[in-house]
């Protein structure tokens, strides 16, 4: 019986002992972890003020010196190429042309008279009748009077191309910025009369004082 007394409080500590193995729970694996540090810093900012404007525009002005007769447009009309923008008083430019044109028909006349002259002096020549000193004079009065006629062209030409001159044309698409004159006007070769602008493209235009364009690269991102 002592024996089996023994016994019996061996194997319950086996059993406990079994107990406690089974419960143990295995070490937690340390994970590594990535840190950084973080460091305030102050991101200095600054405003300035601009405006979008035309990235093209032009000063249309006339050739020539002479009265505004017509404006037919203001600022912010919308213009396309080919529009007439202003003219000029064309009286004393047409009065010149209409001279040019009769002294081109006063060339025409003289040559053939000229030429009608030479023709006959051959003839003469060919049948023994005039001197060859004649005919020479006579052939020399037909090649003045074609110079004439080439003379009278080119006048007429530049006469035309002068009245031209008067009525003022946009050169492309786009809108009426700012006028220079007024109908009545006198104005000058290459006095601003009216500035176009094309619609697009456009940019911005921002005043930046000089001791911080230093910092500014091209390509800086702008808000």
């Amino acid at each position: 019986m002592r024996s089996a007394t023994a016994l019996v409080p061996a194997l319950f500590g086996l059993v406990l002992g079994a107990c406690s193995q089974s419960e143990e729970k295995p070490p937690e694996i340390i994970r590594p972890v990535l840190s950084v540090v973080v460091e305030p810093r102050t991101i200095e900012t600054f405003g300035f003020a601009g405006s979008v404007e035309p990235q093209f525009s032009a000063d249309l002005a006339f050739r020539l010196l002479g009265r505004v007769v017509a404006r037919d447009v203001k600022v912010g009309d919308i213009v396309t190429k080919g529009t007439t923008i202003a003219a000029l008083d064309p009286t004393a430019l047409e009065l010149a042309e209409q001279a040019a044109k009769a002294e081109l028909s006063n060339a025409q006349a003289q040559f053939a008279n000229a030429a009608a002259s030479e023709e006959r002096q051959r003839q003469l020549l060919a049948a023994a009748n005039t001197s060859q000193a004649v005919f020479d004079a006579a052939q020399q009065a037909r090649q003045a009077a074609a110079a004439g006629i080439e003379r009278a062209n080119a006048a007429l030409a530049k006469s035309q191309e002068q009245l031209g001159y008067t009525r003022l044309f946009s050169d492309f698409d786009g809108v009426v910025t700012a006028v220079g004159a007024e109908v009545g006007q006198t104005v000058s070769p290459g006095q601003t009369v009216v500035t176009v602008a094309r619609s697009d493209p456009r940019e911005a235009v921002v005043d930046i004082p000089d001791q911080l364009t230093g910092d500014l690269a091209v390509g800086t991102p702008f808000q």
